[in-house]
């Protein structure tokens, strides 16, 4: 049974596929931080997509998510992993920030989407959700699905991804959907 939207719009002569509207691309170059700001509180859901490359001595960076500068411990996460022979599982509270992606090297790119869900809602906590995933052409290539939390009720109108060790190169793009 065809969808009637998927019909309606072949009628029209064209799909939509997508509610996602840019907001921001930042290209890093050797950075550990990176803050896009000013983010309008007119969308449902804020999504954070990036390509990054880390350089760090012993190849292994990890990025993380901050909410408008907070800096304390109001942050929990909880992450599911398997990088082709092992997979495990593991969490953390009371953390400076989110852990949404999965660890990379100096040579291959970790790529990934972070969904923050009801980012301007001032009435609960905020919640993340990601898919994440490196390969190095060995056998150490991982997929990570993870949730994260932070525990402050404000609308979210800055991110910060920052490297926990090294810095890093690459893409990230905000955008926001309704």
């Amino acid at each position: 049974m065809p969808i009637a939207g998927i019909i309606a719009s072949s009628i029209s002569g064209h799909l939509t596929t997508s509610n996602f509207y840019q907001i921001q691309q930042l290209s890093p170059s050797a950075v550990s931080t990176v803050t896009f700001s000013s983010i309008p509180a007119t969308y449902k859901s804020l999504q954070v997509r990036f390509n990054l490359v880390w350089s760090v001595a012993n190849g292994n960076g990890t990025p993380k998510i901050q909410f408008n500068g907070d800096t304390a411990s109001n942050y929990g996460y909880h992450y599911l992993y398997g990088d082709g022979s092992t997979a495990a599982a593991s969490g953390a509270v009371t953390q400076p920030s989110i852990l949404p992606m999965g660890a990379q090297g100096i040579t291959y790119p970790l790529v990934g989407i972070v969904d923050v869900i009801d980012y301007a809602n001032a009435n609960k906590n905020k919640v993340t959700k990601s898919l994440t995933g490196f390969n190095n052409n060995t056998a150490t290539g991982e997929i990570r699905v993870a949730s994260g939390l932070w525990l402050n009720t404000a609308a979210i109108t800055s991110l910060t991804v920052l490297a926990t060790i090294g810095t890093y190169t690459g893409t990230i793009t905000l955008y926001g959907s309704n």
